[in-house]
């Protein structure tokens, strides 16, 4: 089974063009913070936004990922996948109040583990966008599961614009440092108030049959799924984690510079897998196990021709972009961490489209083994070379955790469903 090579292209080029300007954003608004704040003022609103990510994943319950496993296969089957959709939205909503009222109760807790009064006084103001964050989640799963990438291209682009100008607004005004992490939950306020109305033209949340064995099966996928879900977004945060618990405030905000970049780039492997997921789906369901490693293997080596170059050349146009942004404090050190970054991304950039392969395939229980083992390695690694090299350390923990990645993608594969990723 093979694409429509007309609307995968297009549809491609959309999410690149989104991935361009949201890298762009991301980059501008950490810049903003360090010119108009100073480093440690990016350090502590980087720590509240890896406990968010973490809290976030705990908030959606993981049936985001069964919305984006069942929809394809609904839609291939020639049925509509209704209450799927409205079963995730009742799930995320339950786990969500759950997440926000625990974390209400320990809202000091993060800043106690950072040893950070800045941490303290400003995570609370972020507790109130989980509820938003789970139902975008799942909103944006339910477009991405139906193919329709354009739509969910123009809406992450949104979320990081919302982001971007609402922090502005607050830098403008003056806001104290410990007060941006509102700009968290009023982006994912704003993104649902415009996604949802466009959503209601392909739900129908009126339709209710068959929701009972939907919130089940969603349920079901979403727990044997959760862990390994929490933890793929957790493992982008690894590194800063273990420097906030290692150093000071100031060399975390520098790091996290250079990894928020890092991690930018990263989406381009991300918009290959948004575009992936739903046809090596269909690919599994139409052809079983030769047609899916026809795909894969296919596949993999395309991203990786096209995806290595462009990563490699990011590097020396490094220097210059934080020249012309104006970034002063310690350029050469941030610039030594995003090349160790790259390198590490660049070298597996054919494997990371497939991060989702085994929950695609409706193997929640694998995905979550798969992931939970990479987030292993990162904390491994992490741990033996922070207290000796620093930031460097984090860095250089954080690509070796890329290379285990692409070794136990191949590895589960084939133990899983017999197919060869070369």
């Amino acid at each position: 089974m093979r694409p429509p090579q007309g609307k995968f292209s297009t549809d491609l080029y959309w999410n690149a063009g989104a991935f361009g300007l949201s890298a762009l954003l991301g980059v501008l608004i950490n810049l903003l913070i360090v010119r108009a704040y100073d480093a440690a003022a990016l350090g502590v609103f980087n720590l509240v936004y890896a406990v968010y990510i973490l809290l976030s994943q705990l908030a959606v319950g993981g049936v985001h990922l069964a919305v984006q496993a069942f929809v394809p296969r609904e839609i291939q089957q020639g049925r509509r996948p209704d209450v799927y959709l409205s079963a995730a939205l009742v799930l995320s909503t339950a786990t969500s109040l759950v997440v926000m009222a625990a974390a209400w109760w320990g809202r000091e807790l993060p800043g106690r583990w950072f040893d950070s009064a800045a941490v303290v006084a400003a995570f609370p103001l972020a507790i109130g966008g989980l509820l938003f964050f789970s139902w975008n989640k799942v909103l944006l799963s339910f477009h991405n599961g139906a193919r329709r990438m354009r739509l969910f291209a123009v809406f992450q682009l949104l979320r990081f614009t919302f982001l971007f100008l609402m922090l502005a607004i607050l830098v403008w005004r003056g806001a104290p440092p410990e007060q941006l992490p509102l700009v968290l939950a009023g982006a994912e306020m704003l993104l649902f108030l415009l996604l949802l109305p466009v959503t209601l033209r392909w739900w129908s949340p009126l339709r209710t049959e068959g929701l009972r064995g939907a919130l089940g099966r969603g349920f079901r996928f979403g727990n044997r799924a959760l862990l390994g879900n929490i933890l793929l977004d957790v493992n982008t945060r690894v590194d800063v984690f273990m420097l906030g618990i290692f150093l000071s405030d100031a060399m975390v905000g520098l790091y996290s510079f250079a990894a928020t970049v890092a991690e930018g780039l990263m989406q381009l492997p991300v918009l290959f897998r948004n575009n992936i997921n739903p046809v090596i789906t269909r690919a599994w369901h139409q052809g079983g196990q030769r047609l899916l490693g026809r795909v894969v293997t296919r596949n993999r080596r395309a991203f990786f021709r096209l995806l290595a170059p462009l990563v490699v050349l990011t590097v020396p146009l490094f220097p210059v972009a934080l020249w012309v942004l104006g970034m002063k404090e310690e350029p050469m050190t941030v610039w030594a961490l995003y090349a160790i970054l790259a390198a590490g991304i660049a070298l597996t950039s054919g494997h990371q489209p497939f991060l989702m392969l085994f929950s695609q395939l409706e193997h929640p229980g694998w995905q979550t083994v798969f992931i939970f083992l990479v987030f292993l390695s990162n904390v491994v690694f992490n741990l033996l070379l922070i207290p000796w090299l620093g930031v460097y350390g984090a860095a250089i923990g954080t690509a070796l955790s890329f290379f285990t990645l692409a070794m136990l993608m191949r590895v589960l594969a084939r133990r899983v469903f017999n197919i060869s990723i070369r």
